[in-house]
């Protein structure tokens, strides 16, 4: 597609246009790679200057990637999370059309450390069961997710075969949990040295840490969740009014 020069949009926002156009119609799949700054310039008769303005706004907005060496590529989708109900990572990856799966790191029940007791507002030692898991879309790591609750409230979950499956149906239907409403709190971090292998990304890597505190009807707490989500697959979507 050629620039338009008799119209008065800039030619760098022409040129982002074009761009972000092929990008999100699927003409150009995630790790594509685009032409250098230098064919761009050659392509549409400006300034380097030009295509780099273009190139930035669109890496600004995560549609595109600079890589050492091998140059620019249309950057991986992010999946988004709307944050209007409360659902689990299974339940949201569904309703996007998308296959959610993941690998159990370890499910145990423990005494209840000073943290997850103060935050259940259970006494100190009591039982909970903690479950972590390694969550993926298809098949891509995309999340670290650590579950703890009160082992009253679902006695033998350790033991249930939770592969392919939403905690949060397993949860309701099979121990009849009242999940009612959540807090959550976000905090930007760098991946540990564990998280990284897990989650496939470099140590000190931008991830994204999630707690949610979700409650029963009675607003109890009944289950107190630890996620970390790779900061370069991922996305809040939060909808306000005024």
């Amino acid at each position: 597609m050629k620039l338009n020069r008799d119209v008065p949009i800039p030619l760098y926002q022409q040129i982002y246009d074009i761009w972000k156009r092929k990008i999100e119609t699927g003409e150009l799949k995630p790790a594509d790679r685009i032409p250098t700054d230098r064919e761009l310039c050659d392509l549409y008769g400006v300034s380097q200057m030009t295509v780099r303005q273009a190139i930035q706004m669109l890496v600004n907005e995560g549609l595109l990637v600079r890589r050492p060496r091998t140059g620019t590529h249309v950057a991986q989708r992010k999946f988004s999370q709307q944050l209007i109900q409360l659902t689990s990572f299974s339940e949201d990856m569904k309703s996007r059309g998308l296959r959610p799966g993941g690998r159990l790191i370890r499910a145990v029940e423990e005494p209840a450390d000073a943290v997850a007791a103060d935050k259940l507002r259970i006494d100190p030692g009591e039982r909970v069961v903690r479950i972590e898991r390694l969550r993926t879309a298809e098949d891509e790591p995309i999340a670290i997710e650590v579950f703890r609750m009160p082992s009253s409230l679902c006695p033998g979950l350790v033991r249930e075969d939770l592969q392919g499956k939403s905690l949060y149906d397993v949860l309701t239907r099979s121990y009849g949990v009242d999940l009612a409403w959540a807090e959550q709190c976000f905090e930007s971090t760098l991946a540990s040295s564990a998280q990284a292998s897990l989650l496939g990304i470099r140590r000190g890597a931008p991830v994204l840490g999630v707690e949610r505190l979700t409650f029963n009807s009675s607003h109890q707490p009944v289950e107190y969740t630890i996620s970390v989500y790779r900061g370069d697959r991922y996305k809040l979507y939060v909808s306000m009014k005024r």
